[in-house]
């Protein structure tokens, strides 16, 4: 039985230009179960960080309904949104501007205990940091250390340690591994692994590289400019992948294989503006199966089991390899 912590329900974000309305998230619904990893993934600019910021109210949606852990907290304001927030933490992509050059590593972590008054007592507040710097990997003797005498994976140790200080249900974490060196990357994933298992922490993972959210995450939702566009268990989508978009991403992993040939999609043509969108389908410019059907925009609909595709011509593309 689900018990989801999180449901998003047609969450919407258009901000005014001087052109327009731009559609930066366009009534997505997404449901997160608990202790699970929801991936979302699709190329820069597509919305994903957006959503993540609306998902913590970090930016105020236009439209839509968000509920966590059983509340819905689309309409709170500032104080009552403190409380949640304690559930709810944030990982940033880039493990340098994302924490205070001038505060120690020990500041950094105990920035959000002290701040919610969790402990008052300065050797409660050390033994907690001396706690957390155990738990994500950073040794004892980095504790009076700045950010810059640090390199990438340890910087990230701190942002990881601060995210869990307050121990949270709910993590978003926004490619928090794209600024990292390959094999940096697997030590940082790995972690958030264990602190999941540990914690019981819920993860929406945020990132482009589908390489990555197939090992990490139990569903994956797919994003093109501001909608999502396919929707399954990850095993699934690896295997069935039914929206061209999601065949592309896909076609696009390199193999480390010599004698395996790769067959790459090409995605062609003009990117449609996310400022005022006519109706046809948002991939529709790129996609080499548009038809006059595609003129209208598709709705996410559940193809099989748990796998949601917005593409008229998803029951035609079912076990197509390649050809796009």
């Amino acid at each position: 039985m689900m018990d989801p912590i999180l449901e998003v329900k047609n969450l919407t974000k258009h901000f005014k230009t001087k052109y327009g309305l731009l559609h930066a998230v366009d009534g997505i619904d997404l449901t997160l179960e608990r202790g699970k990893t929801l991936g979302l993934v699709g190329e820069s600019g597509c919305g994903k960080s957006t959503t993540g910021r609306l998902i913590l109210k970090l930016i105020e949606p236009t439209t839509g309904q968000i509920i966590f852990d059983g509340k819905d907290i689309t309409n709170y304001k500032n104080r009552a949104m403190k409380e949640i927030r304690r559930d709810m933490m944030f990982i940033f992509q880039d493990p340098y501007s994302s924490l205070d050059p001038r505060k120690t590593v020990s500041q950094i972590i105990s920035e959000p205990i002290i701040a919610n008054n969790i402990l008052k007592k300065s050797s409660d507040i050390e033994d907690r940091v001396t706690e957390l710097m155990t738990t994500v990997g950073l040794a004892e003797r980095l504790y009076n250390t700045y950010p810059h005498e640090l390199d990438g994976g340890r910087r990230q140790r701190i942002g990881i340690a601060r995210a869990i200080a307050m121990e949270p249900k709910f993590i978003i974490c926004d490619e928090p591994v794209s600024a990292l060196d390959v094999s940096i990357q697997a030590q940082i994933l790995n972690l958030l692994k264990e602190l999941q298992r540990k914690l019981g922490l819920s993860y929406i993972f945020i990132t482009h590289d589908l390489s990555v959210v197939n090992h990490f995450s139990d569903d994956i939702a797919v994003m093109y400019l501001g909608k999502i566009v396919e929707r399954a268990p990850a095993e699934e989508l690896f295997l069935n992948p039914l929206h061209p978009y999601t065949k592309a991403l896909l076609s696009a992993i390199p193999v480390p294989e010599l004698d395996v040939k790769m067959e790459r999609i090409l995605i062609k043509g003009e990117i449609s503006s996310p400022i005022n969108p006519g109706e046809e389908c948002r991939f529709a410019k790129r996609c080499y199966f548009c038809q006059d059907i595609c003129m209208k925009e598709p709705k996410l609909l559940e193809y099989s089991p748990q796998h949601f595709v917005a593409c008229h011509r998803a029951e035609e593309l079912k076990g197509l390899e390649g050809g796009l």
